[in-house]
């Protein structure tokens, strides 16, 4: 492997790890019933946009606009607990599925259901409505689903092994007092994590890129990033490897054109195209055959009867001369 493609390549295996990293941080946090990882991990949840619908930060949002008017849309790829969950449900999919059914396929933007949903969630945040957070918002969606639904679960767990242990004597655990999570809790952390999980399962980011406000946002800016995903039309065979490997469904290889404010910056096209054809780069490819761009049709119009006068005139005044 060539310096270049292993740069390429290790793009996408750092964004899996730190991804990883974060999103073990954050179940910890919120499944833990002692301070252990209070101290060492709570930046974790500082650094998200909208930290459980608490109140938001207006640092921490300048931040991730800024990061993402630089870099794309890496708090999507990186940072988000949800994006990383999704991401491992589509590929849970993508690998019971066969032939081109493991494929996905660029898709237009879902423009309207984006900003309709983020006005639903600016009105419920400034109404002080906390259900519509808690089933758009990423963060606190998973945040929720950890403590009504895995804390819960790991409570018992703990006090089953601390009960043998104390009966075997093999071992001693400490007991901890069970976390009591409403019905309604739990039933809608339980449905919303399903409710976003079916259509990854299927079809990708495809919450992250129609419904999440968090991925709205920072799409304005990742539209128009220095540092995004470009095509080198020169290089490119139109394979569309890139296109069936994009989990955001933002390649539209007829125009070589990727949709910046979709991206989620997974760099998957990167690591599967052939032809290293695609590039992460604060500039963009010129184009060196013009015939690799679109075509559009002449426009035709239909010819008005004032052109076709000068014409005749011409042509009448060249007869009156030969008859002279």
């Amino acid at each position: 492997m060539s310096g270049r493609a292993a740069s390429r390549t290790g793009l996408r295996r750092w964004r899996i790890v730190i991804s990883v990293a974060i999103f073990v941080m954050v179940t910890l946090l919120w499944v833990e019933y002692s301070e252990l990882f209070l101290r060492p991990l709570g930046w974790v949840s500082r650094v998200q946009v909208f930290p459980v619908a608490t109140g938001i930060s207006l640092v921490v949002v300048v931040f991730w606009l800024l990061a993402s008017l630089l870099f794309g849309r890496v708090y999507c790829s990186t940072v988000c607990p949800v994006g990383t969950w999704l991401d491992i449900v589509g590929h849970a999919g993508r690998l019971t599925r066969r032939g081109a059914a493991r494929d996905y396929r660029y898709s237009p933007a879902l423009t309207r259901w984006r900003y309709v949903s983020l006005g639903v969630f600016a009105v419920s945040i400034v109404a002080g409505i906390a259900v519509i957070p808690a089933i758009l918002e990423p963060y606190t969606q998973y945040s929720r689903f950890v403590i009504n639904v895995l804390k819960p679960g790991w409570g018992w767990l703990n006090n089953q092994l601390a009960a043998l242990g104390n009966a075997t004597g093999w071992w001693d655990m400490y007991y901890v007092g069970h976390v009591e999570a409403s019905l309604f809790a739990v039933l809608l952390s339980v449905v919303t994590v399903i409710g976003i999980s079916i259509p990854a399962w299927f079809f990708g980011r495809t919450f992250c890129n129609s419904l999440c406000p968090v991925g709205t946002v920072l799409g304005v800016a990742s539209a128009r990033s220095v540092w995004h995903i470009d095509i080198d039309t020169d290089l490119c065979t139109n394979c569309r490897k890139c296109e069936y490997a994009c989990k955001a469904s933002c390649i539209n290889l007829s125009d070589h054109v990727v949709d910046g404010s979709r991206c989620v910056n997974c760099f998957d096209c990167i690591d599967v195209c052939p032809d290293d054809a695609i590039f992460y780069r604060p500039t963009r490819k010129q184009l060196s055959f013009p015939l690799m761009q679109r075509l559009l049709p002449p426009k035709v119009t239909a010819p008005s009867a004032s052109a076709n006068v000068p014409v005749q005139r011409v042509s009448d005044h060249v007869t009156n001369e030969k008859n002279d």
